[in-house]
């Protein structure tokens, strides 16, 4: 993973709340990656996938709860202020439906939860932010490639990158930091990743090493 980062007691004493860091692993929790690779493949993806065309880059998705038990809802963004998406749909069975409620045994409140697929894109997806305040996303890879990242910039203008593996683990990433999601494989790939929104921030004590802290100076001894 491109991640440099170093263990220091002094960063430690700095990051005392989930807002200090950028992304982190959920701490406690991994899933079996392959049977859920494996519901994707034999279950999802034969289900009808909505395109989504998302700051220049192409998507089709699925969603796996929405506001209305559909497939289609929650794929494009929904307004802050309308109801959250939490009845299951057609995709949210078997496995799936299995994660998703070790993830609320887990103390989270996921809604909106959807699966998307992101093509090897020739264009690069611009750097954006989704909200004004701290705002968390989860995501679990299904199925990635060496060549896909997710990106943040600091204040600085610096590129922070990180390769999220399909290894089973849950991960909380920021998203009112400009971030962006790139799949930069040369050969015909897709980045597949269930994601969701939190209705709450996790806590501190929900997230892990590997873990990136939001300032530059948190990383130094």
């Amino acid at each position: 993973m491109h991640i440099a980062i170093k263990r220091t007691k002094k960063r430690r004493k700095t990051m005392e709340q989930s807002s200090d860091v950028m992304f982190a692993r959920l701490a406690d929790f991994r899933i079996d990656a392959e049977l859920l690779r494996q519901h994707f493949l034999a279950h999802v993806k034969p289900l009808p996938s909505t395109p989504y065309r998302d700051n220049r880059v192409d998507y089709i998705g699925w969603a796996v709860t929405s506001r209305d038990g559909t497939l289609v809802d929650g794929i494009r963004r929904i307004p802050a202020k309308n109801a959250r998406g939490v009845t299951p749909t057609d995709a949210c069975s078997g496995y799936l439906a299995r994660v998703m409620n070790a993830l609320r045994s887990h103390g989270l409140t996921p809604f909106r939860a959807r699966i998307m697929q992101l093509e090897s894109e020739g264009e690069e997806m611009p750097l954006h932010n989704d909200a004004a305040k701290e705002t968390w996303r989860l995501h679990i890879p299904i199925i990635t490639n060496p060549n896909c990242f997710f990106e943040w910039q600091r204040a600085d203008g610096s590129i922070e990158s990180v390769h999220l593996p399909a290894d089973g683990s849950a991960w909380l990433v920021r998203v009112d930091v400009n971030h962006r999601a790139v799949n930069r494989s040369q050969q015909p790939s897709n980045r597949v990743h269930l994601l969701m929104g939190l209705d709450a921030n996790p806590s501190f004590e929900m997230l892990t090493e590997p873990w990136l802290p939001v300032l530059q100076q948190q990383l130094v001894a």
